[in-house]
């Protein structure tokens, strides 16, 4: 428990370190509108980060995450023009089939889940394409859009607030039910977990069905907010999904992890890119700073079982 608190504190200190360093380089960077804009970053992130995490807990991996995003957003758009709940449940309904379907292969079928999502990936990415028809797809109940992205106190909007909705929920799944415990205990030691009465089986689908169901909230989301769908959108989101989680102290090996650290990765993130672009850094350097910082954050995990504020001392040596 102290070693994961010790993880946790360290993961919090990154995006406030962040938010100090461009507050300094930038005093407009805490004004209103950029906070609504972080959080509206955070919106995109942070639901796909999530769900990606919960795999990586149950020590499995999802890497269909963008392409679920990219195929609910079509499927939103090609529906939700006349019917926008129709769309948004039909979206999220697809997120978790994909999830079923690649929580069954990984788990009745015994196939590795960077096997299993891959396959999903590209057939899905094949999908995404079919369903575009060769051009971006637009997305014409602009009121919805609106809805969805008006300022509430000034810097959240519904579509944070869902986000953020989303994270207390997982937090007290992790924490307070017989799922969480065994999706921890799935990712730790997957046959002694099974010895001592854990369901895995119902752990490892429930954290695929996540999955895809967040993936296909955020590609619904997003289409709505963009009014546009296109098979493009996610090309890149598993990558800054898996960096933010690591970032947040989710480890590959799993049985590591928490909503709040989850959070704080892909706040982190949020911060850094956002921040950055602010100061005019080009695209390329960004994504370097992003490699850069996820190795920073592999090499720190070596001092995570010391009290947070003794981590950041030089010239300690780790207890054990």
């Amino acid at each position: 428990m102290n070693m994961l608190l010790n993880r946790t504190c360290w993961r919090l200190v990154l995006p406030i370190a962040l938010l100090l360093i461009f507050v300094a380089a930038d005093p407009g960077f805490l004004s209103a509108g950029n906070i609504y804009a972080l959080l509206q970053a955070f919106a995109l992130l942070g639901l796909v980060t999530l769900g990606i995490s919960l795999t990586m807990i149950a020590g499995e991996f999802d890497l269909s995450v963008g392409a679920v995003s990219a195929v609910s957003g079509l499927v939103l758009v090609k529906v939700g023009g006349s019917h926008p709940v129709l769309g948004i449940t039909l979206a999220l309904l697809t997120g978790a089939i994909i999830g079923l379907a690649n929580g069954a292969l990984t788990r009745t079928l015994r196939v590795s889940s960077l096997v299993t999502t891959l396959g999903a990936m590209i057939l899905l990415n094949g999908l995404a394409v079919w369903l575009e028809g060769g051009q971006v797809l637009a997305y014409d109940n602009f009121d919805e859009a609106d809805l969805l992205d008006q300022a509430i106190g000034a810097i959240f909007s519904v579509r944070s607030l869902i986000t953020l909705g989303a994270f207390v929920l997982v937090a007290l799944m992790l924490s307070r039910t017989r799922v969480g415990r065994d999706i921890r205990a799935a990712g730790s030691h997957r046959k002694a977990a099974e010895m001592a009465g854990s369901n895995v089986s119902l752990a490892l689908y429930a954290v695929f069905i996540l999955s895809g169901t967040l993936a296909g909230l955020t590609g619904a989301l997003t289409s709505v907010s963009l009014s546009t769908a296109s098979s493009r959108f996610g090309a890149d989101l598993v990558l800054q999904a898996a960096t933010a989680a690591i970032v947040g102290g989710v480890t590959l090996s799993g049985g590591v992890g928490n909503a709040i650290g989850i959070a704080s990765g892909a706040m982190t993130l949020t911060i850094l890119n956002n921040g950055l672009s602010l100061l005019g850094v080009p695209s390329a350097t960004i994504l370097l700073v992003n490699g850069a910082l996820l190795f920073i954050v592999l090499v720190s995990d070596g001092r995570a079982q010391l009290p947070c504020w003794l981590s950041a001392l030089p010239g300690r040596q780790r207890r054990t």
